[in-house]
């Protein structure tokens, strides 16, 4: 009886041993195909502030108790919405859309918390998209601020962006940023690979 019991528990052990190394045997075999790619991408953002004309693209929507005596306008919150070009006039072709928050989080400068969503429309990246979420302190002449994660092309992207103010139209509240983003990113898996991977275990 004790011979039995014993003999079960083993062969449990051994059971799961054999799942856990056919896991990690299939695991290694798609890391193998998963290629790491790398890419600089540069192009610019158009941003018009609510106040300064029609089609406005930025809108404040939340501030805190003490954001209108700030010198930095601390607890104010963005969302918006602008147009992602190839170059730094309107009339540049239109690439995508940058979506997401700003919110200024800084007492004695000019520094804001950003989340941003940059999202291709049009050529080899269009349904792609990349995130980028950090601390932008505007009043630098350059910033630079981390690349987090990827879509489509850009699955598992990883990196970093530059960031500086090209023109800034103080009456019409319009500013144009340059941005360079350099991100290394695996892309889409060849799911016929992964499946005969599988398979072959």
């Amino acid at each position: 009886y004790i011979f039995s019991i014993t003999f079960i528990i083993s062969f449990l052990f051994l059971a799961r041993a054999i799942r856990v190394a056919n896991k990690e045997s299939w695991s290694k075999k798609v890391a193998n195909l998963a290629t790491e790619n790398a890419a600089v991408l540069h192009f610019y953002v158009q941003d018009f502030r609510a106040g300064g004309g029609p089609n406005a693209t930025v809108y404040m929507v939340a501030t805190s108790s003490i954001s209108e005596t700030s010198p930095t306008d601390f607890g104010e919150i963005h969302v918006c919405d602008d147009l992602l070009t190839t170059g730094p006039g309107l009339d540049s072709e239109i690439i995508g859309k940058v979506q997401g928050l700003t919110i200024s989080t800084d007492f004695q400068v000019s520094g804001e918390a950003m989340y941003l969503n940059f999202y291709f429309t049009t050529g080899e990246y269009a349904g792609s998209s990349l995130t980028m979420l950090g601390r932008n302190e505007v009043m630098n002449e350059e910033r630079e601020m981390p690349v987090v994660g990827g879509t489509g092309v850009f699955r598992l992207a990883h990196g970093y962006a530059l960031s500086s103010t090209y023109s800034y139209d103080v009456e019409r509240l319009y500013a144009v940023m340059e941005y360079t983003l350099y991100v290394s990113y695996v892309g889409k898996l060849d799911l016929h690979l992964v499946r005969s991977s599988f398979k072959s275990i």
